[in-house]
């Protein structure tokens, strides 16, 4: 496994693979990997013959990478690179001077209205990744959902020749979604922790039983989720493809919630396909 930190030993270690015609994936990451990460990068071996796992975390980002255990999980996965940038190398005239890339209408909402600025910065990035490493493929979680509906429409957007793939989240046997915030749970908190993913079921199951209301369904799930003891933030239906409203007729669904428990925020989402039972 190759550990590079310069965009120039990555072209050139690139230009070589392609030389002979190989397939090359990027998994972009922004540290503090687990396993989630690794089915992503399993996946990616899948369907190419080079993988990239890059990590770099904005300096807004609270939690910073854990650099050594990451490096050892994806020595052990076979990982091709790992690209680590220093901030000056994404950022050569400093984050205030660098261009900015936004993503209108799907970055200051659900997510982006919590954390302002911060779908800019990850579209920034990734849009310099792409470009710099151009893989076939792109693989993100479906857990950051809204971050996946975001990239796919910078990618259209700026007409990159890219593949996107979504890959399912990545849960423990009860239902909660591994992620790093997850992590620094107590006891306590982690017992609670599957009712936020058991209410997204709850009112899947609704609709799959025909209710329509979906006003009236988002506000059963903020009621049932302050019911289990989370102060919830929002919980939304939205179309899967572009998180716009849910219009008449839509089949594809995603139900998106953020909670705070204590000192913790927890987000999940969970699609759900519209089917009419006569």
């Amino acid at each position: 496994m190759e550990f590079l930190t310069r965009s120039a030993s990555v072209r050139d270690r690139i230009r070589m693979w392609r030389s002979v015609g190989a397939r090359v994936a990027l998994v972009p990451t922004s540290g503090t990997l687990h396993k989630g990460h690794m089915s992503l990068v399993a996946e990616a071996q899948e369907r190419a013959d080079h993988v990239i796992v890059s990590i770099f975390a904005n300096p807004r980002e609270r939690e910073s990478p854990t650099l050594e255990a990451d490096r050892q999980l994806l020595q052990k996965m076979g990982t091709t690179m790992v690209f680590v940038p220093p901030q000056q190398e994404i950022y050569p005239l400093g984050r205030e001077s660098a261009v900015c890339v936004s993503v209108p209408n799907l970055a200051d909402i659900l997510e982006g209205a919590h954390q302002p600025g911060h779908f800019s910065d990850l579209s920034t990035v990734l849009a310099k990744l792409l470009n710099l490493i151009q893989p076939d493929i792109a693989l993100f979680g479906e857990r950051d959902f809204q971050q996946l509906v975001i990239v796919r429409r910078l990618i259209d957007d700026l007409f990159l020749s890219i593949d996107v793939v979504g890959c399912a989240t990545w849960r423990d046997g009860d239902g909660v979604a591994v992620a790093a915030a997850n992590r620094s749970l107590t006891t306590d908190e982690r017992a609670l922790a599957p009712r936020l993913y058991a209410t997204l079921n709850e009112i899947a199951a609704k609709i799959d039983a025909g209710a329509r209301d979906y006003e009236d369904l988002q506000r059963q799930g903020m009621e049932s989720l302050r019911h289990c003891g989370f102060a919830p933030e929002y919980f939304a239906i939205r179309q899967a493809a572009d998180l716009a409203q849910v219009r008449a007729g839509a089949r594809d669904l995603v139900m998106l919630a953020a909670v705070r428990l204590n000192a913790h925020r927890l987000t999940d989402n969970l699609r759900a396909r519209v089917i009419d039972r006569y």
